[in-house]
């Protein structure tokens, strides 16, 4: 399923445009769930996102499995992310 997240990046007081591939890499290692603004599919809107989805996605921003932009401090990545259910299907 793919998922797009709208995510704080990097000091919340002092935007950034730009940070290299690796700082965003390093940086959504350390992300935390209150970072994350908003998580959306085709269907769907999280302003809190579960647990579960949370953990989801970092494995994915693991083995590098997205992509984003960015602009004044929020980075906007699209990921795609296998749910359980959808094997099921």
């Amino acid at each position: 399923m793919k998922f797009h997240f709208e995510i704080l990046i990097g000091d919340r007081y002092e935007a950034t445009d730009y940070l290299s591939d690796d700082e965003v890499h390093q940086s959504l290692l350390k992300m935390q769930k209150q970072d994350i603004l908003k998580a959306e599919t085709g269907d769907e809107y999280w302003e809190d996102i579960p647990d579960e989805l949370f953990e989801l996605l970092k494995t994915s921003i693991e083995a590098k499995n997205y992509d984003f932009t960015m602009a004044r401090g929020h980075l906007w990545l699209n990921i795609e992310i296998q749910i359980d259910n959808e094997s099921n299907s």
